[in-house]
């Protein structure tokens, strides 16, 4: 299993080198088929759980709004597993995208149950929702970075059956809406734009002032400066770093700085590293699953210990509002 690794000194034996010198041809074929087993079936438990979840096209709305997650914006639409029933016992293939649930009222909200102040704001929000029945008003919870059994342990003990509860296991969606701390929450009227946006545990009188916001689709005034209680969303800053297999010049750079998205993008980090001397090529898929980097490079010119130097320097030079901690290097032996 990869772990993080610091770049060696320039005195020591190439990093590329050093792993064709030590596996040798038969252990190679061997790990390589065991691993690709491995991959797939991970893969495979991965789909059939359906529990990752997915930014996707947002379908236009009856104004002029453009796709977004501010204010004024049409609410970025996205596709995750729900638990929307804790009393059904078919809580394992429901999914929920949000553009579904437009017709109504809504309100978005970032929480996890490691997150005292989500916990806190949970039973006001239950509050509203029964007090604004009759408008309809929708309360769509997004568990940020754990599983269904965490999430669904807790809401069953919570008994706010009338939430939809959406799942948010690897940061997909809080990282699209540019969610830093939790709890926060997004009003959004019947149409899907974003009439308010809120950081940090909402107090009664402004939840109550922007749910109207929501049900009148009327902006939600600023609220007033006041101590707001927020819980940093732990991130990993991770590179995993990936040989070319059928070129021995080219690089698969893994990371969710990679990303591009309404808060931030990697453009810039992928002209940095275009303008090192030696890289030929820098493809950048900030929209995968899995955003990536893939960098082909001539070896006469520049090594793989320069490259992946040079890759991990490029991403400590970009600023990202998510992923604030120190970088770790995951290389491809371990």
């Amino acid at each position: 299993m990869p772990v993080s690794q610091e770049m060696p000194h320039n005195d020591q034996p190439s990093l590329l080198r050093r792993m064709l010198l030590r596996v040798s041809p038969v252990r190679a074929a061997a790990s390589a088929i065991l691993l690709a087993g491995l991959f797939g079936l991970l893969a495979y438990l991965l789909l059939s759980r359906g529990e990752s979840a997915r930014l996707v096209d947002t379908p236009a709305g009856a104004g002029d709004a453009s796709p977004g997650i501010h204010t004024g914006d049409l609410a970025r639409d996205f596709e995750a597993l729900s638990l929307r029933d804790v009393e059904s016992q078919n809580l394992d293939n429901d999914r929920v995208r949000l553009s579904d649930l437009r017709g109504q009222p809504l309100v978005i909200n970032f929480w996890a149950t490691w997150c005292p102040s989500c916990l806190a704001e949970m039973p006001a929000l239950e509050m509203q929702r029964r007090q604004h029945e009759d408008e309809g008003l929708q309360i769509l919870a997004v568990n940020v970075g754990e599983d269904r059994e965490t999430a669904r342990a807790f809401i069953e003990r919570l008994e706010l059956f009338d939430f939809t509860i959406a799942l948010d296991p690897d940061l997909t969606v809080a990282d699209a809406y540019g969610v830093r701390g939790l709890p926060y929450s997004l009003f959004i009227d019947s149409d899907g734009v974003i009439q308010a946006e809120y950081r940090g545990q909402l107090d009664d009188e402004t939840m109550q002032r922007y749910v109207q916001a929501a049900i009148k689709a009327a902006p939600g005034a600023e609220p007033e400066s006041r101590l707001r209680l927020v819980t940093t969303v732990p991130r990993a800053h991770v590179l995993d770093v990936q040989l070319d297999e059928a070129a021995a010049n080219r690089v698969l750079f893994t990371s969710r700085r990679f990303r591009c998205d309404d808060s931030y993008c990697a453009g810039p980090i992928q002209e940095r590293v275009l303008a090192i001397e030696g890289v030929t090529e820098a493809s950048l898929a900030s929209e995968a699953a899995a955003p990536s980097l893939a960098v082909t490079f001539d070896a006469a010119l520049i090594d793989f210990d320069t490259v992946v130097a040079a890759v991990a320097d490029a991403l400590r030079a970009v600023e990202d509002p998510l992923y604030t901690r120190e970088l770790q290097i995951r290389l491809p032996d371990g």
